[in-house]
């Protein structure tokens, strides 16, 4: 891992000093003159060991001497002043081995501090300087360029001239190796400054950087006789001091090592930079230890505490984590906390996703700044009660000597209060391997939730005299009661400045309030859900992460609980979404459940196993019955004319048996019938209203699919076949006639609607990719229902003559991919369904089946992909929704006021998987015959070779278009049949049309002879 640091900085010349709080000035861009920043991440284990001891082994380079005006000083350590500054500096002369000694003091005394003792230093410097063979242009890299050849064949001197130098030394005993050179780091810029351009960049090089130089096989530098190869190296200059010509003169610039020390050491423990890595530009500011404005905060003299994730990550400290819920927090700043206390707290928005909350205090103790330093030889302390000239976080003239200590390092942050953090893992994880965490602004790893609303750390503004300077953080982006931000509401909610949606923009139902005053310990409350959606649970399940899943919900009068099925295997979850039981080998399938005669029942399929597992709560019994033949279908339960339960099962030979599932104490399930279908084709799916079921067969191979004849068949002896195409999918509905109707996807994306054996529509699916699942649902209450699919990222909805639905498709805001795997119910009591679907990033949107507007509160997000079908379920006299994500997290929220109208509620259409939709409602249903609110063209104006004309008739009609120009003359006639009940469609290519504006005149003859006409008006425009 490579780290270097830009800091450019802006200049007051006439108060004889400089201010690094601001990182750009109007002549200096962020990497002008950089080499690529920290191109070599090491794929580190993630954390320290607890209490481990880190060596840290340094050597005092110095290089030839040179008169390069690229460098500061000669080569050698005593030659980067051009005048005595004596000891009235920090850093002062001589810079020999007592000096860097104290050096490394200083961060073991860091490390020791900021991780609870957890995380020791020993270090040694071995006592002689000694030089390398060329001067020191030869070992920088180029400006600009991302080749660290130089910087290799540096290190790679250094270690063998050390290894001659010392021999038998036992190199082996140390973990880190520092090289410490003459002359100062290529890592700040200042005006006025004399040229560093071909100084050495401070580096942190890891196995892989040597090996972006020395190739793959590269496993380290040969010491002590070659029984220990090191594979590591931090580069670090003797000081960053460095002399600034200004219109008063010369004067000394002071900015010291310590910040970048021991960043580069939190390097080699695994820690990310969380700056941008490509421009160098702040992502945290001063809240955490792995940011430039961090590193240099107080000039380099010390930065403040890792971040609250830098600690968990490393291993240092653990999160108390909460539940959905509501709380009330009393959260204390480290140095206060007692053995009870909590230090950082958790609050999850999704499983990869949280928001981690600290409070930071810069003076805890409130006795000041205790300053320990090191002055020829002596070891001294300063006490500053407050920030003061000379003691700022970009002032530091009233230092002296070497720092070896502070008694409360977030002395260094630019406030106090509330830190609130911002984790997406997702994030991290995809730009870990490349150091590249934070480099989005807008969608960054780790960030801090500025309280002030306006999220400009890292941000660059222009002043009005035309200097940059960039945002660092302030103490208004603490929250506290009495911040006196413009933004600040003293709540972070879902509609605060800053929100606390989730970084895909889902609301994460997180509602942070009423934070008290600026103190050792500060209060305040958390809140999950909003008036309508409230998170029941959150659990990470111990389950197979492998193998195919599904999920069923039962919701009954003793209350609910689910059945899930990983890898074949079945898992039953109670109420609180806990793991109660498991049943190995229980399914090959989504299981179908039922409650009767309280008692609960799963039913699965195994090979040619059907199983039973049945409980009451307190008596629980799982039985099976082997069936002749392996079947090929997930079970089916339907209800009997006199309110039994029965089993289907479809089979490989085409048949279909069906069970009587037993009961308790004991009674076994038992074998009752069957329905022979065709010996030659498996059965795939079954459909069953109770009454009425249909069921779909196919051939057991697909050796040759063009020879392939699949059928329907229903058991009202219909049948119908299909030729060169395989069913998919089916749904058994109702028409607005009452009449029972079968749906059917193939995999050439056709939907078959079939009543009587006869087929009374296909619909041809418009979509780039293959549909592989669709359903059906009530979207608009108009008296029938609608067909909705997933393509790409839309979600799009049909009526069943083939006409879109009014204000579908749907499309993610995002651009991402939809599941073609949802759900759909009235759970806002409009008497129109919504449709639940969830994208591939664990976004879930519920989609108004009126309107096709977002629901308000979702998107919800579960942070990854989903890997069942959701779960609609009755809990408390509330709809909700239970997910399982990619990470096996099992997630539920109560998303309405009511029980709301299931529909479509799980995969397979319901917990029987009998795929049966009711008959729509008729709430909206229109009964003009011609309705002229119903008859428009879309897209209007055309722009393309095609426009759809709509229409809705109240019964089967014939349909005459004839389109005439603004002359009157007949530029197109158009004749069509539609279906009585629906919006119909008829397209009309305008390839062969010039631009202008045109009048269609529909009309319409009714079967029952009515006859209607309207006209409208279309554009066409090329």
């Amino acid at each position: 891992m490579i780290k270097y640091f830009l800091i450019p900085v802006f200049a007051v010349f006439f108060l004889g000093s400089i201010t690094a709080q601001n990182f750009i000035n109007s002549e200096v861009t962020p990497i002008q003159s950089v080499v690529n920043i920290n191109p070599f991440p090491e794929n580190h284990p993630i954390g320290s060991i607890l209490n481990d001891t880190l060596r840290i082994l340094a050597v005092m380079v110095s290089f030839q001497e040179d008169k390069d005006q690229a460098t500061v000083g000669n080569g050698k350590f005593e030659s980067i002043y051009s005048q005595n500054y004596g000891n009235n500096i920090i850093d002062p002369l001589p810079h020999d081995r007592a000096y860097f000694e104290a050096h490394l003091e200083f961060v073991k005394n860091y490390f020791a501090k900021v991780s609870n003792g957890k995380q020791n230093i020993h270090y040694h410097v071995l006592p002689d300087t000694f030089s390398v063979s060329k001067t020191m242009r030869n070992y920088s890299p180029e400006p600009g360029s991302d080749d660290f050849t130089p910087i290799g064949l540096f290190a790679e001197e250094v270690w063998g001239l050390a290894d001659q130098l010392y021999p038998g030394f036992d190199f082996s005993s140390y973990d880190i190796f520092l090289i410490f050179h003459a002359g100062v780091g290529r890592d700040v810029i200042l005006p006025g400054s004399l040229g560093n351009e071909r100084d050495l960049p401070s580096v942190y090089m890891s196995q892989r950087a040597f090996r972006s130089v020395f190739g793959e096989t590269f496993d380290g530098f040969p010491v002590s006789g070659g029984t220990f190869k090191i594979t590591n190296s931090i580069i670090m200059p003797q000081t960053q001091n460095r002399e600034v010509s200004s219109f008063g003169g010369t004067f000394l610039f002071q900015i010291t090592i310590n910040g970048l020390l021991a960043a580069s050491i939190a390097s080699h423990l695994g820690l990310p930079d969380l700056f941008n890595t490509e421009t160098g530009l702040s992502a945290i500011g001063r809240f955490g230890l792995m940011d430039g404005q961090a590193i240099f905060a107080y000039n380099g003299v010390f930065p403040p505490e890792p971040s609250a994730w830098e600690k968990i990550f490393l291993g240092w400290e653990e999160p108390v984590t909460i539940n959905p819920g509501t709380y009330d927090i009393n959260l204390v700043t480290k140095l206060a906390a007692g053995a009870q206390d909590s230090v950082i707290l958790k609050i999850p928005i999704s499983s990869k996703e949280y928001f981690l909350v600290e409070n930071r205090i810069r003076d805890a103790n409130a006795d000041g700044a205790i300053v320990t330093y090191i002055l020829s030889g002596d070891t001294l302390t300063k006490t500053f009660p407050k920030d003061t000239t000379g003691f700022l976080s970009y002032s530091v003239d009233s230092l002296r000597g070497v720092i070896i200590n502070i008694d409360e390092l977030d002395w260094a942050l630019p406030g106090n209060g509330i830190v609130i953090w911002h984790i997406d893992e997702n994030v991290i994880d995809a730009n870990l391997a490349t150091n590249t965490i934070n480099n989005d602004k807008f969608n960054r790893g780790v960030v801090v939730k500025e309280a002030d609303g306006i999220q400009d750390i890292g941000e660059r503004f222009r002043t009005i005299f035309g200097d940059f300077i960039v945002g660092e953080g302030t103490e208004l982006d603490f929250w506290y009661a009495s911040n006196p931000s413009e933004l600040y509401k003293n709540r972070f909610s879902k509609d605060t400045r800053p929100s606390s949606n989730s970084n895909s923009g889902a609301n994460s139902l997180i509602t942070i309030s009423d934070f008290s005053e600026i103190d050792n310990r500060m209060s305040f409350k958390v809140a999950y859900g909003d008036s309508v959606i409230i998170p029941i649970f959150s659990n990470q399940l111990q389950i197979d992460p492998t193998g195919d899943k599904s999920l069923t919900a039962l919701s009954h009068i003793n209350g609910n609980s689910f059945g899930l099925i990983s890898n074949k295997n079945l898992y039953r979850l109670d109420s609180k979404g806990v793991l109660s039981e498991t049943i190995l080998n229980f399914s090959d399938f989504k299981p179908a459940s039922f409650y009767w005669n309280n008692t609960e029942y799963f039913a699965g399929a195994r090979l040619n196993n059907i199983n039973i597992y049945l409980t009451d709560g307190i008596v629980t019994y799982s039985d099976g019955i082997t069936l002749p033949q392996g079947i090929t279908a997930p079970p089916v339960v339907r209800l009997t004319p006199t309110e039994q339960r029965q089993v289907l099962a479809g089979t490989e030979k085409g048949k279909i048996y069906i069970i009587s599932p037993g009961s308790l104490p004991a009674n076994a399930p038992e074998l009752i019938d069957s329905i022979s279908v065709d010996p030659t084709l498996a059965v795939i799916k079954i459909a069953s209203s109770g009454f009425y079921t249909a069921f779909i067969t196919d051939a057991r191979t697909e050796t040759d699919p063009l020879e392939l004849t699949a059928l329907y068949f229903d058991n009202e002896g219909n049948q119908f076949s299909f030729k060169d195409e395989r069913p998919v999918g089916l749904i058994v509905t109702r028409n607005i006639k009452s009449e029972n109707i079968s749906l059917i996807l193939t995999n050439q994306n056709n939907i078959y609607i079939i009543s009587d054996s006869k087929l009374v529509n296909k619909i041809e699916l418009n979509s780039t990719s293959l549909v592989s699942s669709f359903i059906v649902s009530d979207l608009k209450s108009d008296g029938e229902n609608y067909l909705i699919i997933a393509h790409g990222d839309k979600i799009d909805a049909f009526n069943l003559s083939g006409g879109r639905a009014d204000n579908f498709p749907f499309t993610d805001p995002l651009g991402k991919n939809f599941s073609q795997a949802f759900v759909s119910a009235d759970f806002e009591g409009d008497f129109k369904a919504e449709i639940i679907a969830s994208t591939e990033d664990g976004r879930i949107f519920a989609i108004d089946g009126g309107s096709g507007k977002i629901v308000n509160g979702f998107p919800l997000t579960v942070g990854s992909s989903l890997t069942t079908v959701s779960a609609l379920f009755e809990l408390n006299k509330k709809a909700s929704l239970a997910v399982l994500n990619s990470q096996n997290n099992f997630t539920a929220w109560h998303i309405g006021l009511t029980e709301g109208k299931f529909i479509w509620s799980e995969e397979n259409g319901n917990s029987y998987s009998n795929s049966y939709v009711e008959k729509a409602t008729g709430f909206s249903f229109i009964s003009e015959f011609f309705p002229k609110s119903r008859v428009y063209n879309y897209p209007n104006p055309v722009y393309d070779s095609h426009t759809t004309i709509r229409y809705y008739v109240s019964e089967d009609s014939q349909i005459s278009i004839k389109i005439f120009d603004l002359a009157g003359d007949l530029v197109a006639e158009l004749n069509s049949s539609a279906q009585g009940g629906f919006d119909n469609e008829t397209v009309w290519n305008v390839s062969n049309v010039q631009s202008g504006v045109y009048l269609a005149r529909i009309e319409a003859a009714g079967s029952g002879g009515k006859t209607e006409s309207n006209v409208i008006k279309i554009a066409v425009v090329k």
